[in-house]
């Protein structure tokens, strides 16, 4: 009789630790059954943990990880029993889900299944960059407190899509206008005096114009410049939008060469780095009548304001 006790005691405490290990790791015997190739007990054991979840009402909820895992040990089953479509479709949820999901923490992945993953992020992410840019623009434009986490989160899922490989240049686009609104979101800060005043001691100066360049067509002998071939900047009508709430009035100097290309663009009078840089990189391509002094083309420093509520 002792000895039927202790056995009987013995299976109650290996039942127990069953329980214990089960509830520590819910996926323990579907992975198990996924590595030994038994893809549709696999499938069945997964319904199984997903159903116990769900229908208990003693059992915790299931936590978003064992959500996550659920779904990507299902969806490699399907894989294996040859059912793409729907392990497609499983692999796009997760990836919508959780996009900086990396399958490398699955060792159970094969190449097949890391490749169709891949395939997937590179699919998804473009569209899901656009449509949480689109949210997130909306409540900034509303000036919603919540509107700077968004645009992070945003930014993070542009620097996701350009390490994958999944760009293009109308996310380079949405890049510069998220950049452009958290520019803003900053610049409505603000900012104590002491701040300013070491922030523009910090900020480097422009250069200034070597002595042999004339800046002046008071000059006696000087001809200014003549623009040629001044396209004005492409800038995308969101961040114009931006760059009128901010008020501002870009100022450049440029140094055009006695061949009439612009040498240098120093923007003196900054409104975003977003909108400096496309305001740069037009004026690089704009072309001059050299300036002359007694008949002879010289250097010459052109200052160029662009006042963003007349474009």
């Amino acid at each position: 009789m002792k000895v039927l006790a202790m056995i009987a005691i013995l299976g109650a405490v290996l039942g127990a630790a069953s329980q214990v290990a089960a509830q520590d790791d819910p996926l323990k015997t579907a992975r198990d059954l996924y590595a030994s190739a038994a893809y549709v007990e696999a499938l069945a054991e997964l319904a199984r943990v997903e159903s116990a979840a769900t229908s208990s009402t003693t059992a915790p909820t299931t936590s978003p990880i064992t959500r996550r895992d659920t779904d990507a040990y299902r969806t490699f089953c399907l894989v294996a029993l040859g059912r793409d479509t729907e392990a497609q479709a499983l692999a796009e949820s997760l990836v919508r889900r959780e996009p900086a999901l990396s399958i490398d923490q699955f060792p159970d992945a094969s190449p097949r299944i890391a490749a169709m993953f891949a395939s997937v992020r590179r699919r998804v992410l473009p569209q899901l960059v656009r449509d949480e840019y689109r949210a997130a623009r909306a409540l900034a434009v509303e000036k919603a407190p919540e509107a700077e986490t968004r645009l992070r989160h945003v930014r993070q899922l542009l620097d996701t899509s350009e390490h994958i490989g999944a760009w293009d240049e109308t996310l380079a686009d949405v890049r510069l206008i998220v950049d452009g609104f958290l520019e803003l979101a900053h610049s409505a800060e603000p900012r104590n005096a002491a701040g300013e005043a070491t922030a523009a001691a910090a900020a480097p100066q422009p250069p200034s114009p070597p002595a042999a360049v004339v800046s002046s067509s008071s000059d006696a002998g000087v001809v200014a410049p003549i623009a040629v071939f001044q396209p004005q900047p492409n800038i995308p009508p969101a961040v114009l939008d931006l760059v009128r709430q901010l008020h501002g009035t870009s100022k450049i100097d440029l140094l055009i060469d006695e061949h009439g290309a612009v040498e240098e663009v120093t923007v003196t009078q900054p409104v975003s780095p977003a909108y400096d840089r496309l305001i740069v990189a037009a004026a690089r391509k704009w072309r001059y009548k050299p300036a002359l002094k007694d008949g002879v083309p010289i250097k010459f420093v052109s200052t160029v304001v662009i006042n963003a509520s007349r474009e």
